[in-house]
């Protein structure tokens, strides 16, 4: 149970994107920034770079893939 937990929190943390921006836009310094609200401003703000930004989401998803797969051999146990 408590790996589980902790791999839908983690999966959770990844996808985090309002939170941030809506409270700190980033924070200072940076220090709030999830890996999707630096997918946004690598996108859309300060100087676009849209193949990096592909990258880094494709990374994400990737991420989020694995972090599923585990969960769903973790969470089916049948006996």
């Amino acid at each position: 149970m408590i790996v589980l937990t902790a791999i839908m929190s983690t999966n959770g943390t990844l996808q985090l994107f309002d939170e941030s921006w809506a409270l700190t836009q980033g924070g200072p310094a940076y220090h709030t920034m999830s890996m999707s609200h630096y997918l946004y401003e690598i996108s859309f703000q300060k100087n676009p770079n849209f193949g990096y930004a592909s990258a880094i989401s494709y990374v994400i998803l990737i991420l989020v893939a694995v972090l599923a797969l585990i969960q769903m051999k973790v969470g089916d146990k049948r006996d």
